[in-house]
């Protein structure tokens, strides 16, 4: 079921199947991916406890051998509506018999969606609910229109950064884990990259160490969204090797198993701890330029 929340600028819909933005509308333009199965039967999942694959999609916890699906397991579990209150829209999912039996550890993941004048915030709150400290990746998986106005092709895009970027993105494996020995593309010193699909032959460009604090999606007119994400660390740009026509911004903390990974949980990169009772918040916003 979709819950919807609206101002006078902008309408969002969520599911209640991952906590899931499905539409965000300005002015008749949809600027949120449809979800077509053909191309990416997402829209704007999150990733948790994992970000991307572990190597052989198993890994080691306290000696046990666990196997956690990319990208984790909130994004297909079902959230709770907690209620809208004034421009907060508010949801919950929390650990479960099931849960347990793929990653071993009592967490709660609280969603708020913020609707401010122009631009919409997703917040997320992690909570250790057990007694053991729990480790874990986060990641956002947002999907954007592209393009978002008729007459326009994808190659009339560009993502720009707040600040110049240098950058080796690894090679993605044949099995999806990461070979930061390898380069699949290398950048030095700039403020943009423009869309075309040829890039994407890599699979995914990933930046490991970003400095900006946001980028802009931005169409030749200079109009679309900015996309503000302060906690997290990483950040990749993804869309199919076809002709789908959206692209990701993915904001990380974290990512994919090393290509020769140990399969030990707790030595993946970028790991959040959190003891019992403790939370980690996060959040990244939706600035529409128009």
């Amino acid at each position: 079921m979709l819950k919807a929340l609206e101002n006078k600028n902008i309408k969002i819909e969520v599911s209640e199947n991952g906590a899931e933005l499905k539409s965000l509308k300005s002015d008749g333009i949809e600027y949120i991916w449809y979800s077509r199965p053909e191309f990416w039967r997402f829209c704007a999942p999150f990733l948790f406890p994992i970000v991307g694959t572990l190597k052989d999609k198993e890994t080691f916890i306290n000696g046990k051998l666990y196997k956690i699906p990319q990208h984790g397991i909130v994004r297909t579990q079902k959230f709770d509506y907690l209620g809208t209150t004034n421009n907060v829209m508010s949801f919950v999912n929390k650990y479960s018999d099931e849960s347990l039996e793929i990653y071993p550890f009592k967490y709660q993941f609280n969603v708020d969606y913020i609707l401010d004048d122009n631009s919409l915030t997703t917040k997320i709150t992690i909570t250790n609910l057990g007694k053991e400290e729990m480790p874990f990746n986060l990641g956002g998986h947002p999907a954007f229109n592209v393009p978002l106005y008729d007459g326009e092709t994808f190659e009339d895009y560009s993502v720009y950064f707040e600040e110049n970027e240098t950058f080796t993105s690894p090679k993605v494996m044949s099995n999806a884990t990461l070979n930061f020995n390898e380069s699949a593309m290398d950048r030095v010193n700039i403020n943009k990259i423009d869309l075309k699909k040829s890039l994407f032959d890599i699979d995914t460009i990933i930046l490991p160490k970003i400095k900006s604090r946001s980028v802009k999606l931005l169409n030749k007119d200079m109009k679309g969204i900015k996309f503000t994400f302060k906690e997290f660390n990483t950040f990749a740009i993804w869309t199919p090797y076809n002709e789908a026509p959206f692209v990701c911004l993915e904001p990380w903390i974290g990512y994919n198993d090393h290509h020769d990974s140990n399969k030990e949980f707790k030595t993946k990169d970028n790991l959040v701890l959190l003891k019992e009772n403790e939370s980690f918040t996060a959040s990244y916003t939706i600035e529409l330029i128009k």
